[in-house]
């Protein structure tokens, strides 16, 4: 009777402690979701907070729940919490970051150092380490209000989309909010970010040589709904920007850091100079890099494995010919080469920044920890001199035209 009586205690204990234990819950509906985080410099040298807020509209049909809409809510705080909290005073429901997509960071606000803000954003739980950072050449405000859905509904689902494309454009690099921070308190890499703006009138565009690889952010020739883009790579120093990557230049980083996927790529007609090739160019294999010094100046050599198939074609060339295409072959090759030695003379030389991480090669000649810290990696960069080999495999005949 007793353990009955002892079993029955037991139970109803731990029906109420479950029962007490969401007392403090909340529903969806008490919050508002911020889908984009903008960060700006104002006239007056404060902190401009913009939040990109999701408003949920209620389908009567089917009862679905939608968020295409969004309204943007911009405050002038002292810090990126007081700011929030502002907002939470201002709206009707408390904020909620745990559905953001993205951290907006204008180049004037990035150009006078993050560590700050990128502490505090790492503090707040809700952010999630996967969120992606932009850096916009435009102000973070006026991003945020003209990012619009073009062919997808949901905004959230937007962003995922169109920064997804890194994996078969090339032309923007994926990075999440934690790769930028530990890259940022590392001492053998340095951070970079993705690189955005507003879409340009298309007279205002600028052209390249028939080559669509060699623009920026805002300097594309398109015209559609969508009134802001991705494009490029923006180079950080420490917690400073220092600089931006075209598109050629940021397929260079991708080959480089080894995340590059597939892109398609415009290189000159070796057969006509006014004309251009289009090729669809694969990774073969990681590439090959390694690091030694000569005076203590850094000597790196690189070495991508490429393979490549044609897409675009000129009716006055034979591309069944096996030397034409040995030809378009090294042409390609050269071509790649002389593109990977300017991205790397260009980070090395003129920003000083080690965004591909080559630091982690260079360790390896170390024996001690206090030894690898003396050399100052990251300042030592800059001296730094290359050795570049690129393989390019073009399928030639009637595999010329295959898709990958």
């Amino acid at each position: 009777m007793k353990i009955k009586k002892l079993f029955i205690l037991v139970i109803l204990t731990i029906i109420l402690l479950s029962l007490s234990g969401c007392y403090d819950a909340h529903g969806i509906e008490e919050f508002s979701y911020a889908t984009a985080i903008g960060l700006d410099i104002s006239e007056d040298k404060l902190l401009s907070l913009t939040l990109q807020i999701s408003i949920p509209s209620t389908d009567s049909e089917s009862g679905s729940s939608q968020s295409s809409k969004t309204d943007a809510i911009t405050v002038k705080c002292n810090s990126i919490n007081s700011g929030i909290n502002l907002i939470n005073n201002y709206i009707s429901k408390e904020v909620n970051l745990s559905h953001c997509k993205v951290i907006v960071i204008s180049e004037e606000f990035a150009a006078q150092g993050l560590s700050e803000c990128v502490d505090t954003l790492a503090n707040i739980v809700e952010i999630r380490p996967d969120c992606n950072v932009i850096i916009t050449k435009c102000s973070a405000k006026k991003f945020i209000e003209n990012a619009s859905p073009s062919i997808e509904t949901l905004t959230a689902r937007y962003y995922e989309v169109a920064l997804k494309s890194s994996e078969y454009t090339g032309f923007t690099p994926a990075t999440k909010f934690v790769d930028f921070i530990g890259d940022m308190k590392n001492n053998f890499i340095q951070s970079h970010a993705i690189l955005g703006n507003l879409t340009m009138e298309n007279e205002n565009t600028k052209l390249y040589s028939n080559l669509d690889n060699n623009y920026t952010a805002g300097e594309t020739p398109i015209e559609g709904s969508s009134n802001i883009e991705f494009f490029g790579t923006a180079v950080f120093r420490d917690d400073k920007l220092v600089g931006e990557l075209n598109g050629i230049e940021t397929i260079c980083y991708l080959l480089v850091s080894n995340e590059f996927k597939n892109c398609t790529l415009s290189i000159p007609d070796p057969f006509n100079v006014d004309s251009s090739v289009d090729l669809r160019i694969n990774k073969k294999r990681n590439s090959k890099i390694s690091v030694d010094f000569v005076n203590n100046s850094p000597f790196i050599s690189v070495e991508v494995f490429l393979e490549g198939y044609g897409i675009s074609l000129d009716e006055n060339t034979d591309y069944s010919s096996v030397e034409d295409i040995n030809i378009l072959n090294n042409y390609a090759e050269q071509y790649l080469k002389l593109q990977l030695e300017n991205y790397l003379y260009k980070t090395s030389k003129e920003f000083n920044s080690d965004i591909s991480g080559f630091g982690k090669y260079a360790l390896s000649k170390y024996l001690t920890w206090d030894e690898w810290i003396s050399s100052n990696w990251l300042e030592n960069y800059k001296n730094s001199f290359f050795n570049v080999k690129v393989n390019v495999n073009i399928q030639s005949g009637g595999e010329f035209n295959k898709s990958p």
